[in-house]
């Protein structure tokens, strides 16, 4: 137990005061502290030196008396004091620039108070300390509302309205600090404080929500990582340990032991199966199957340790019973369209375009683009869009599994296949996406065991399942996406070539939404809907100028923040800080790349936006010309839009088509925008 010393300038003044302190602390940290008090008066009498873990002052003035009578000035901490929330309701009710005088037991406390008054808002009142020598001078007379914190006997009698704020209480800050120099860190302790913290009405709300979001991030960490069912050890790169969680502790025996070899703490076996095991390898431990996830920790680029999580082959399964009941659940469906992506930028246009052609084929496709661009909206869109819409649309994220957990996924398991698997075995989602598609997201992260396996799939038509002999045959359309280079991992070796050309079949290019910025303000309005009217000019040009590197899953993301909170978050606007939001929006849309030249240069401009929308098969068609143009303040009838376009035409920079084939930029167009 703790002892808590509190020294006051004297014990016999105001004992109600002090015993509310006493019980205050007592009710946060109940039996790891004693508290007692004293007095200067006391301690001056007695001569003596003052023992204790920590020392609570009444007020700073007590610093320099105190200095004979505390060894350790480390454990001292100056008294701050709340007032509770229930007792400043009635402050509201009274009429604004009234004065009011604040009465406490002595003056300090009087202008601390006041000074804790202003700080929690009430400046609609004149708040005026009471200072008992000036009582004669009758300048309290004329003052009809007084507010005293439990200390009405030294309330004026003439004072027609008193409003009793109850006694003062302990600060969350001064709790706070004693917590920390007792080096105490209970739960129980953790709820009292909160208890205490909402409780008193305080104006510094920045410092206590930090204190709960840095509690509430504890107790998750202490959830994911302490408690997990998964056994969690940290090592540094000589295999010495820094951290274990307890279910590495139970799987283990490891005593309390830190920054000592791993091999002092586990037995020689279990070292090399964790030292030498490659990532995602299944490993046997004390007779049951784990599989080992084995993620190096890098500070910038220099390898610092391992992250060794072991997770058992039963948990594993019983991951992958929900995982395929929730896709029963959910349904083997797409359910988007191309007519649910949002757009008027020409490369978006033409990218639709393609996927069309795409669609109508039974081609395997692979689908390339950044992360957050709508890769899995274009495969269901085109799944939709082709002769196998009736059938089934089958997802999955090759990086949300482990290796062994996604093959067997994939291609279905027999009985008897593995410890707890179904008797009767499991179709895998080769076989349930059959006369359908199947979707494999982020596909350049597989092993290498299942790039040969996928090979086989794609070139034969074929799958077998684990465990099993027997071929099935399955007529499946596959489309792929990933977010990474595939020919550079293809150059050094992490991804198979000939895997790499019988999925690029047919490539299709996602652009980022940094460079068709023009898509940034349609779908912010869906997005957002009626809230879309609230964003002014200037904070529309904000969301132009803004690079949105998580793309339009970040831009939705950013949607749902400003509907909740009514702000744009803070990366948002510490990115365009230097903004210039004196610009007219279509200027401002200029700036951050919706145009690179003037509105006034019509056929510069029109050249680049047809430059942007041509493709081998296909150009841009005037209604788009014409979207495009009126997303940066440039109204054009459609017949001065032909007579430019003709004129584009007679120059030999663009060549006009018909029908969907619109108009797409020449050699010769190519070239006056390059000079």
């Amino acid at each position: 137990m703790k002892t808590v010393c509190i020294v006051y300038e004297t014990l016999t003044t105001n004992y109600p005061a002090i015993l509310h302190n006493c019980r205050t602390l007592e009710r946060v940290f109940g039996d790891y502290i004693t508290v007692k008090n004293y007095s200067l008066e006391e301690l001056r009498a007695e001569k003596a030196a003052l023992e204790g873990d920590a020392f609570l002052l009444s007020n700073n003035s007590l610093l320099e008396p105190l200095r004979h009578f505390i060894s350790d000035f480390k454990k001292i901490i100056i008294m701050e004091r709340s007032i509770l929330k229930q007792g400043i309701s009635q402050l509201m009710d009274i009429p604004a620039a009234s004065e009011v005088l604040v009465v406490n037991d002595e003056l300090t406390s009087t202008l601390s108070t006041v000074y804790e008054l202003y700080e929690l808002g009430f400046n609609h009142l004149n708040l005026i300390p009471y200072d008992l020598s000036k009582e004669a001078s009758g300048i309290y007379r004329s003052i009809h509302y007084a507010v005293s914190p439990n200390e009405l006997s030294h309330v004026p009698s003439y004072i027609d309205h008193i409003i009793n704020i109850q006694y003062r209480v302990i600060s969350f800050s001064t709790m706070l600090k004693l917590m920390d120099l007792l080096q105490l860190d209970a739960n129980l302790l953790h709820f009292n404080l909160i208890q205490h913290l909402n409780a008193i009405a305080q104006p510094n709300l920045g410092f206590h929500n930090n204190f709960l979001y840095n509690y509430l991030k504890s107790e998750m960490l202490d959830l994911v990582i302490a408690d997990s069912d998964k056994a969690i050890l940290v090592v540094d790169v000589e295999y010495h340990l820094v951290y274990f969680n307890e279910q590495a502790n139970r799987l283990f025996k490891i005593e309390k032991c830190s920054n000592v070899p791993l091999s002092q703490c586990i037995d020689q076996n279990s070292l090399e199966l964790l030292r030498f095991s490659a990532d995602n390898s299944l490993v046997e431990l004390g007779g049951e199957s784990y599989v080992l996830e084995k993620t190096p920790l890098k500070l910038i680029n220099q390898l610092i340790g391992y992250c060794l999580t072991l997770e058992s082959e039963h948990n594993l399964r019983k991951v992958e019973n929900r995982l395929t009941a929730q896709l029963r659940k959910k349904g083997y469906y797409a359910q988007y369209h191309f007519s649910d992506i949002i757009h008027v930028s020409p490369a978006m246009d033409a990218c639709i375009y393609l996927a069309k052609q795409i669609a109508i084929t039974d081609y395997t496709i692979l689908i390339q683009g950044e992360s957050g661009v709508g890769k899995e909206l274009m495969a269901q869109s085109i799944h939709n869009y082709s002769s196998r819409k009736g059938a089934a649309f089958v997802a999955v994220n090759c990086t949300s599994l482990p290796e062994s957990l996604l093959e067997s996924q994939l291609f279905g398991y027999d009985e008897g296949a593995f410890t707890g698997a179904y008797k009767k075995g499991r179709a895998g989602l080769f076989e349930q996406a059959h006369m359908g598609t199947i979707f494999l997201d982020e596909i350049g992260d597989i092993s290498p065991n299942l790039q040969a396996q996928l090979l086989r799939v794609i070139q034969e038509k074929q799958v077998m399942r684990i465990g099993s002999d027997q071929i099935i045959n399955v007529d499946v359309r596959i489309i792929a996406a990933t977010n990474c280079n595939l020919e550079e991992r293809v150059r050094n070796g992490q991804f198979r070539e000939d895997l790499f050309y019988r999925l690029n079949v047919v490539p299709l290019e996602i652009t980022p939404l940094r460079q068709r910025r023009e898509d940034i303000l349609p779908l912010l309005q869906r997005f957002l809907g009626k809230k879309y009217d609230e964003l002014s000019e200037e904070r529309l040009q904000r969301c132009l100028h803004y690079s949105w590197p998580g793309n339009i899953r970040q831009l939705e993301n950013f949607a749902t923040y400003f509907k909740t909170l009514g702000m744009f978050p803070a990366y948002l606007e510490e990115a365009t800080a230097n903004t210039d939001v004196n610009l007219p929006l279509s200027a401002a849309g200029q700036a951050a790349g919706v145009a690179k030249n003037p509105p006034a240069d019509l056929q510069r401009l029109l050249l680049q936006l047809i430059a942007q929308g041509s493709a081998p098969f296909h150009g841009v068609g005037r209604t788009l010309l014409l979207q495009q143009l009126r997303a940066q303040g440039i109204s054009l009838s459609d017949g001065k839009l032909r007579q430019l376009l003709a004129q584009l035409e007679d120059a030999g920079q663009i060549i006009v088509s018909k029908g969907r084939a619109g108009c797409r930029i020449t050699e010769s167009g190519q070239r006056f925008l390059q000079h």
